[in-house]
């Protein structure tokens, strides 16, 4: 359960630094032992929000007891869990108890509260997983791209696939393949709609391309046709199959999300998604 217990370091880390201007995605995903994309990746997998929303969040509900138990000044708990300024601490205190800061000091304030996250793994009853590992030699991938944050990926990437759409893009490339790389950025990601083509393809103007070294695969299906099966899929990966797996880990920072078309020529058309992994 190694994975199991580096999440869990994860959150000890981030209720330690609730109040430190040291707690960035960039410290706990080092405290994690992941990249900041896997770990904000595995993170909303397995919680349906993102790591930068659980953050705010318990900043918030901490903010809220101590405003309307202890009494602090507004001004105080704002600069305490890092806000510059009383406008953004108001903003964003609104947002999530539905009061103001100074109305939260009422003793008959209404306030919401999140406890910390502590990730196990329980029995609910078995579900089966449909997958294979495969092993890939050297692949290429050429087609559309844009940078998303995690934070509004998955609000964003959904427009992303209807502006393709809408423009007519897949007249000019097959959207087959939806992938995700870390290319090192703390803030964002590249994701890309396209499919596999030769090493040596002409790019056209526009696109962009993309080689993916070998790597051994865990390759997931689904018979699910929308993108909320994918979405399903993804959460049951990361928090049934990845933590509760003995033999691989994730072994780099992408993954390929797969949306098979009648025009293909595989036996096998099911959407899907791919992993890169690594024996432990």
């Amino acid at each position: 359960m190694d994975w199991i217990d580096g999440m869990n370091r994860l959150l000890s880390y981030i209720e330690e630094h609730l109040t430190s201007t040291e707690l960035s995605i960039e410290t706990a995903a080092r405290d994690a032992a992941y990249s900041p994309f896997y770990l904000q990746r595995i993170f909303s997998g397995l919680t349906e929000m993102t790591l930068s929303e659980y953050i705010r969040s318990r900043r918030m509900s901490q903010a809220g007891e101590e405003l309307h138990a202890q009494g602090a000044k507004v001004l105080d708990v704002a600069l305490r869990y890092g806000y510059e300024t009383p406008e953004s601490f108001q903003k964003a205190f609104l947002r999530f108890h539905g009061i103001s800061p100074s109305a939260a000091r009422h003793p008959r304030a209404k306030l919401m509260f999140m406890a910390p996250l502590v990730i196990s793994v329980s029995l609910k009853g078995g579900k089966t997983m449909d997958y294979q590992i495969e092993q890939k030699g050297p692949m290429t991938v050429m087609g559309y791209e844009r940078r998303f944050t995690m934070e509004n990926a998955k609000t964003d990437i959904p427009k992303f696939w209807e502006e393709f759409f809408q423009k007519g893009l897949m007249k000019k490339i097959n959207p087959l393949l939806g992938c995700c790389f870390d290319d090192g950025s703390k803030t964002d990601f590249p994701y890309l709609i396209g499919d596999f083509c030769e090493k040596d393809a002409p790019v056209p103007e526009g696109m962009v391309k993309r080689d993916i070294p070998a790597y051994t695969w865990a390759m997931f299906h689904t018979d699910g046709t929308t993108g909320k099966d994918i979405q399903t899929l993804n959460r049951q990966i990361y928090a049934e199959w990845l933590p509760s797996n003995t033999q691989y880990e994730l072994a780099s920072g992408m993954n390929i999300e797969v949306y098979p078309c009648d025009q293909m020529d595989w036996a096998d058309r099911r959407w899907g998604i791919w992993l890169p992994i690594k024996s432990k």
